[in-house]
Order: structure tokens, then C-alpha cells, then sequence
């Protein structure tokens, strides 16, 4: 029972870690991506809607083939379930963009801190529901 265990807990410490790089992967990308399109003077609630975007592509294909390991051909029902974490993501960001920059008047750079926090109710979802 015991070597069961070690092996159940070492299975998800490996899956979270491996949810992680994947997660930090994409959260550069989106970052990237949402610093460009400041520097293009873009709006930055939209700005961070260019980046989440682009991270999802790279956070969707990663977790496909290293977090949640599917080697199965793809899958429509899993996609839509992952954009819609992604959206629940996207909500999230957006919004703490929205009061960082109008509530609270600060400058758009410190749009990117609520990224930070969303991996954790995204990876949530995504393990319970949308690659279940």
C-alpha cells in the first residue's frame, strides 16, 4: 500500500511540475506578447487578450503532449474544455488588468501580475474537468 502512494504522490508532483514548466512557458510567451503590443500603444486590456491567446495555443499543445500526456489523435470535447478554462483565464486577467490600470491608475506593466495567480485555478479545471 505504501509504494502505491509513493507512487500515486510522485505521479502528481511530476504532473504538477511538468503543468508548471509548461504553464511558465506559455506565461512568457503571453507576457511577451502583451509588452509588444503596450509598446505598440495598444489598449491594455486588449493587449493581454494578444497575449493570453498566444499563450493558450503554446499552454494547449503543451499540456496536451507533456503535462496530461494524450497520445490519442485530437479531441474536440477536450479542446473545447480547455478553451473554456482558457477563458475563465482570460476573465481573470483581463479584469485584474481592467482595475490595475483604472481602479487602482497604475501603469500597464504591472498588468501582468495577475497572470501569476491564474495558473492555479486553471490547473485546477484543467485536471478535474477538461482532461478528464
Amino acid at each position: 500500500m505504501k509504494r502505491i502512494l509513493k507512487k500515486v504522490k510522485r505521479r502528481h508532483a511530476i504532473e504538477i511540475f511538468t503543468y508548471l514548466c509548461v504553464g511558465a512557458t506559455a506565461w512568457v510567451i503571453q507576457t511577451i506578447v502583451y509588452l509588444l503590443a503596450m509598446k505598440m500603444k495598444i489598449y491594455p486590456s486588449v493587449s493581454m487578450i494578444f497575449g493570453n491567446c498566444s499563450g493558450f495555443v503554446v499552454a494547449y499543445f503543451g499540456h496536451v503532449r507533456f503535462t496530461f500526456k494524450r497520445t490519442h489523435r485530437f479531441s474536440h470535447t477536450e479542446f473545447v474544455k480547455f478553451l473554456v478554462t482558457s477563458i475563465i483565464g482570460l476573465c481573470i486577467n483581463v479584469l485584474g488588468v481592467r482595475i490595475i490600470t483604472k481602479v487602482l491608475m497604475l501603469h500597464p506593466g504591472y498588468g501582468i501580475i495577475p497572470t501569476i495567480f491564474t495558473p492555479g485555478i486553471t490547473f485546477l479545471i484543467s485536471k478535474l474537468w477538461a482532461f478528464k
